[in-house]
């Protein structure tokens, strides 16, 4: 029982401990808030465009002077608008709840149809089928084979592919509508490639027709800036994805131009639009230990860290959760991120964003969650379904009344990794595993030895980040990599060694117990001692208590005794001899001196009250133990 005590004992500690490492971690978040609002105090007309953006989608604050610097309220900056800038300021005003009417239509008025991309109709059928395709007011015959090649002449606009499994479309129609039918069972769709490149994508929409009946198809892919500018379209469509508006017509652009475009982090945006899981596992796979660092990104590790957290937001995945342990581990002493306002603003508003207040107003935002609604990517909601509210979770996303059915990942096809088996594949997001759904083989990894550098808890590579320091330990055999030891700022860990402290005095407390009611227990004793009681001893004679020969503060007098007239021929008494009174003189009494006992009980047996106090300590340390 004794040991059951000790172990429910220990365990509420380190439930304990784990509460005060929350509060802990709750007090960093919020000296990151503080000190960006240090930052951005009355300095909000010197900051850029991208500092005001990301500060006002953190904290409402800086957003009058974003204003002030647009042109009539539809681009940003003032002085030459820039799609990215634009795009930003889209949603930090939306964020703070303002009207971004006349921004979203410049948005959607700087689009054009891109050219980078080939497009295909694809006719299909269980069975081969007749069909006719109708386009500029003409209709042309093909005939969809059993093994799935077509054949027949669809006009200028449509040529069957070299493969002879599609119709592929000339640019010059990209505007047409085509209208297909067919005598049997059939579907449509479109694809599309790079003109480079060799992966073909299929567009996310797929429609089905009965015997004689009807498909309609449209090639409608578009970008945005002139010459299509990739960065500023990946941002320009997640502002009107979150804004309420159909981006589908932007998505194969991104899909098709994400590999070379790299240095953007493509990955990161589309899984936020799409929620596919070839975009999920690029993310997790292109975690650089508990963050990120995209490779030829023009941005610091901490922006990449905050976008990839951004698409992951809601999300409970395990690569999340080390990602914000790392955020804070590596916090300024001052509680921002590099003193600097864009990453220590962008980290906040994606890792850890709160409730904006709207000054004007007093009051706060209302958000999709309020009304039981959902926040879901574009291509997760019918346009009938879709609210005109913001998420709070601020990820780009639409408000939805449907709540999408999320697959398990045995229905997608996966397993559920456990312990410390790892995926030979790809991890993919399920609704019954957030990081754990692998998609091929979940196995135990063999152990490899580990280079010296990777013991000792630092990272190989090609070069080490700013702040990072070249260690010289090994890394891999034949590798050039260097071995970097990050630097973090100097922190403070006392309260962590002050509760180590407290737990260790409290377990020694219990398992000492008896010892430390015996000393307790003379420390009493002496104490009792040292208010007036006598010491013990054995009984005997005692010796009378002296008296201080001078009362304190007052200066001793000398007590003059009148000296008695002499009889005649009586001498002078000598020194030291007695005088002795004349006889019928009364003699001075001489005080009598009795010796003291000591009062109350007898030495060695403690009295009621110190009874009284020591059991309340032995039962203080006996609810302690249990």
């Amino acid at each position: 029982m004794k040991k059951e005590g000790i172990i429910i004992f220990l365990g509420a500690l380190l439930v304990l401990s784990a509460c005060l490492a929350a509060a802990a971690n709750d007090t960093k978040v919020e000296k990151a808030y503080d000190c960006l609002d240090n930052l951005v105090k009355d300095k909000c007309d010197q900051l850029s465009i991208e500092e005001k953006t990301f500060t006002a989608m953190a904290t409402g604050k800086c957003i009058s002077e974003l204003v002030d610097v647009s042109k009539d309220d539809e681009c940003w900056p003032d002085s030459g608008c820039s799609l990215r800038d634009t795009a930003l300021s889209v949603l930090a005003l939306r964020r703070n709840n303002k009207d971004t009417d006349k921004a979203e239509s410049w948005l959607l008025n700087r689009t054009e149809v891109s050219k980078d991309l080939i497009w295909y109709l694809e006719i299909d059928a269980q069975e081969e089928t007749k069909c006719s395709i109708t386009y500029k007011s003409r209709s042309y015959e093909i005939t969809v084979k059993s093994d799935k090649k077509l054949s027949g002449s669809a006009g200028s606009c449509l040529s069957v592919d070299a493969g002879s499994y599609w119709l592929k479309i000339d640019d010059s129609c990209y505007t047409d509508n085509f209208t297909i039918s067919c005598d049997k069972d059939f579907i449509t769709a479109l694809l599309y490639k790079k003109k480079t490149g060799a992966t073909i994508y299929v567009s996310s929409k797929t429609n089905f027709g009965s015997s004689q009946g009807r498909t309609e198809e449209k090639v409608n892919a578009r970008c945005f800036g002139a010459g299509c500018d990739y960065e500023g379209s990946l941002w320009a469509t997640i502002a009107l994805a979150e804004t309420g508006n159909d981006v589908s017509p932007y998505i194969p652009y991104l899909i098709a131009m994400a590999d070379e475009n790299k240095k953007y982090f493509p990955s990161a945006f589309l899984y936020i639009l799409t929620e596919y899981d070839e975009f999920f596992s690029d993310i997790i796979e292109l975690q650089a230990s508990d963050y990120w660092k995209i490779t030829d990104s023009p941005y610091h590790q901490f922006y990449d860290t905050a976008l990839a957290m951004l698409s992951l937001q809601g999300i409970d995945a395990e690569q999340a959760t080390l990602t914000k342990d790392y955020l804070l581990e590596v916090q300024g002493e001052d509680g921002c991120w590099r003193s600097n306002v864009r990453d220590t603003a962008f980290i906040l508003y994606a890792v850890w964003p709160k409730a904006i207040s709207t000054p004007d107003q007093g009051t706060t935002t209302d958000y999709c969650e309020d009304f039981d609604y959902f926040c879901v990517s574009s291509t997760k909601c019918e346009s009938s379904d879709t609210v005109n509210l913001p998420c709070e979770v601020s990820r780009g996303m639409i408000c939805c009344k449907v709540e999408p059915q999320e697959e398990t990942c045995a229905e997608k096809g996966g397993e559920i990794c456990e312990g410390d088996e790892k995926c030979s594949g790809s991890y993919i997001a399920a609704s019954d595993s957030a990081s754990k759904c692998c998609k091929g083989t979940c196995a135990v990894p063999v152990p490899v030895e580990d280079p010296e550098c990777v013991k000792a808890n630092n990272t190989c590579r090609s070069s080490c980040y700013e702040d990072e320091t070249e260690v010289s330990l090994d890394c891999e055999e034949g590798s050039s990599d260097v071995c970097c030891k990050y630097s973090p700022p100097g922190r403070s860990y006392w309260w962590i060694y002050l509760l180590i402290g407290l737990i260790v005095l409290v377990a020694l407390g219990i398992v000492f117990k008896d010892r430390l009611r015996a000393f307790i227990f003379q420390m009493q004793n002496k104490m009792k001692r040292g208010r007036g009681a006598p010491p013990p001893g054995p009984p005997g004679r005692r010796f009378p208590p002296t008296f201080p020969s001078q009362v304190p503060g007052r200066p001793m007098q000398r007590m003059i005794i009148p000296r008695q007239p002499l009889r005649p021929g009586q001498q002078p008494p000598r020194p030291g001899q007695q005088q002795v009174p004349r006889p019928g003189q009364p003699s001075r009494p001489m005080p009598q001196i009795q010796s003291r006992k000591p009062a109350g009980r007898p030495a060695g047996k403690p009295s009621g009250k110190t009874d009284k106090e020591l059991e309340e300590t032995l039962k203080k340390l006996k609810e302690m133990s249990k």
